[in-house]
C-alpha cells in the first residue's frame, strides 16, 4: 500500500500579514532603525551642500579677477560654474530625497504606533520589586531604536511619570501592586496610541472652486443698455427713402 505525503503550506492573507505588520513592535524597531540611518545620512549631506554651495560662491566672486589674470598672462582659464552648480544641484536632490524618505519613515512608525500591541509578559516574568514593577518584553526581545523614538519624538516613557520604557520592557515606577501597576500602563499605551494618530499628518484636500458672482450692473448702465437695445431697433425698422 503506497502513501501519499502531502505536503501543506500556510499563506496568510495580504490584508491580514499587512495589518500584522502595521502592529508588529519588532517592525517598528525595524523602521525605525532605517529612521536613524536615513536621519544620519541627511546630515551629513546636509554639510557636503552647505560646502558645496560655499564653493560655489567663493568661485564666483573670484573668478572675473581669475579670468582676467588669465587673459593677461596668457594662460587658459577653466570656468568650474557649470562643474559646480551641478554639484548643488545633485546634492540639492539627494537632500530632498532623504527629507521625503524620513517623513515617510516616520509617518509609518507613527501609524504602526497608533495601533500599537506593546509585546510584554504578562504571567509569570512581571518582576516586582519595592519601587516597581517591571513587564519584560517577550521571548527577551531588546526594542533600543524604538524605545529612543518613543522618549524623543513622543515623549513617552520619561521620568517623573510612572510609565517608563527600556530596551528590555516598561517599567511603572512606584507602583507595587500589579492591577495598579497594568492600570498605568494600559493608560499609557492608550496615551501613546492617541498622541500617535494625531501626529500623522493629514492628506491634503483639493479646494473645491467656487463660482464666480458677477455684481449686477449699475443703474447708468442699465440705462445705457436700454438705449442701446432702443438705438439697434429703431434702425432696423427706419423705412429707407
Amino acid at each position: 500500500m503506497s502513501e501519499k505525503i502531502v505536503k501543506v503550506t500556510l499563506v496568510e492573507e495580504p490584508e491580514k500579514r499587512q495589518e500584522d505588520k502595521s502592529i508588529n513592535f519588532a517592525h517598528l524597531e525595524q523602521l525605525t532603525s532605517r529612521l536613524m540611518e536615513v536621519e544620519k545620512l541627511l546630515e551629513e549631506f546636509k554639510a557636503k551642500l552647505s560646502d558645496a554651495e560655499s564653493e560655489l560662491k567663493e568661485f564666483k566672486n573670484k573668478s572675473p579677477l581669475e579670468k582676467r589674470f588669465s587673459e593677461l598672462t596668457g594662460n587658459t582659464f577653466k570656468d568650474l560654474t557649470p562643474e559646480l552648480e551641478q554639484k548643488v544641484k545633485t546634492l540639492q536632490a539627494e537632500v530632498e530625497n532623504l527629507t521625503s524618505e524620513r517623513a515617510r519613515l516616520r509617518n509609518e512608525i507613527l501609524t504602526g504606533l497608533s495601533n500599537v500591541i506593546m509585546p510584554v509578559e504578562t504571567d509569570g516574568l512581571v518582576e516586582t520589586t519595592e519601587e516597581e514593577t517591571f513587564f519584560k518584553f517577550r521571548d527577551g526581545a531588546r526594542y533600543p531604536n524604538i524605545t529612543a523614538f518613543l522618549k524623543k519624538e513622543m515623549k513617552f516613557g520619561n521620568p517623573p511619570i510612572y510609565v517608563t520604557i527600556n530596551p528590555e520592557g516598561i517599567r511603572v515606577v512606584g507602583l507595587t501592586e500589579r492591577t495598579a501597576a497594568v492600570k498605568e500602563l494600559v493608560n499609557a499605551i492608550e496615551s501613546l496610541r492617541a498622541k500617535a494618530a494625531e501626529q500623522i499628518p493629514k492628506p491634503q484636500q483639493t479646494p473645491i472652486p467656487q463660482p464666480t458672482i458677477e455684481s449686477p450692473p449699475s443703474e447708468a448702465e442699465m440705462e445705457e443698455n436700454i438705449a442701446s437695445i432702443f438705438k439697434k431697433a429703431k434702425k432696423r425698422l427706419a423705412v429707407p427713402t
